[in-house]
């Protein structure tokens, strides 16, 4: 028997959608994970698509001189308004060192996520 890893049909990334809207022209820079995938002015809404492997924790940065981020989703699931930080300047979301899953598990309060111990041997 596969273990969840192995199976064909695991999607074994996070697919991260972002908008990135700007209130005044000016420089932006989108950081995930630590790569920058965009570093220009912007003058309007911008998509980003992106996405990272499934038990990689997530850092999202968007450093600006003026911008909001309306939407971000994960697999779908929007996660804005209520997670991420906005600073002047610097717009932030992190899963603080979990891989995404288990992050949104607690961020959601959905209970307890059992990992394995042991395995079960049936005879």
């Amino acid at each position: 028997m596969k273990n969840f890893l192995e199976l064909l049909a695991t999607n074994l990334s996070v697919d991260i959608d972002l908008v990135v809207v700007p209130t005044a022209m000016g420089p932006a820079e989108v950081v995930i994970n630590g790569k920058c995938i965009y570093n220009s002015d912007m003058q309007h809404s911008t998509d980003f698509h992106y996405s990272v492997p499934l038990l990689e924790p997530i850092e999202i940065t968007v450093f600006h001189s003026g911008a909001t981020v309306p939407s971000l989703k994960f697999d779908g699931w929007e996660s804005r308004p209520v997670h991420g930080r906005d600073a002047i300047g610097v717009w932030r979301f992190t899963t603080d060192g979990l891989p995404f899953y288990q992050w949104q598990h607690h961020a959601t309060a959905q209970g307890w996520l059992l990992e394995p111990t042991r395995k079960f041997v049936s005879n």
